[in-house]
């Protein structure tokens, strides 16, 4: 006869007691703007392009389906009109919020994946120290804002519709990674990632990047699609 085993596994022994009214946040990237004109217009007034538009109405019929009690968008035009739509059928009345615009971060681009250890980072890269301390500030930041938009909001379920940055910076703040791991995070135009909360603060990311709701997956090659953007 088989023994029964009754130790529990370290997740069982390690998970936290969870409990609710849990507080659901959706952050919402916005859908494709029409980067042709930002030269003229400026990054905050750039308008959904056809594409964006297209976007739009696939994401509302999936937001249609979610239960959500508050909405808050950036500044940015592209959010806002992301968010349009759905806020025009549901007459709910959004909270712009500044604190939600795109961040920018213009040394990114000097960091790899492949600079395995901090040390070797700091060694090959310059200004990685400077990075990681401004990546750290930036996850406070974010932190804190989570935490306000948690204690607004307990027990209800809010969508955020934002950026990309601001997305990562959000994500990696929980996930408490450097410079590499924020880079390592695509979010797509028009995803949607979940996050959970407990009454106790205990946080949860329930999925990352949700493109479900669109016809087609993003373009295989990231970068180059990126690039053409």
């Amino acid at each position: 006869m088989l023994k029964k085993i009754t130790q529990k596994t370290a997740y069982a022994r390690s998970r936290p007691k969870s409990q609710g009214p849990y507080t659901q946040i959706y952050l919402i990237r916005h859908c494709k703007p029409d980067y042709t004109q930002q030269k003229e217009l400026g990054d905050a007034h750039m308008p959904l392009d056809q594409t964006g538009l297209k976007q739009r109405k696939l994401l509302n019929k999936k937001l249609f389906s979610i239960h959500i009690d508050k909405v808050y968008t950036s500044e940015f035009l592209r959010a806002q009109q992301t968010a349009e739509i759905y806020l025009k059928k549901t007459k709910k009345n959004p909270i712009v919020d500044k604190r939600f615009n795109e961040v920018d971060w213009s040394e990114w681009y000097k960091m790899k994946y492949f600079n395995m250890s901090e040390k070797t980072r700091v060694k090959r890269v310059k200004a990685y120290k400077e990075m990681d301390k401004n990546l750290s500030k930036l996850q406070t930041r974010f932190r804190r804002i989570l935490a306000d938009i948690y204690h607004h909001n307990k027990g209800k379920d809010v969508a955020i519709f934002c950026h990309g940055n601001v997305i990562r910076s959000i994500l990696t703040s929980i996930l408490n990674t450097d410079v590499v791991g924020f880079l390592s995070i695509e979010v797509y135009q028009s995803s949607i990632s979940k996050i959970v909360i407990d009454k106790h603060g205990y946080v949860k990311i329930n999925y990352m990047n949700n493109i479900g709701h669109l016809p087609h997956k993003p373009h295989e090659d990231l970068f180059k699609f990126a690039l053409e953007q």
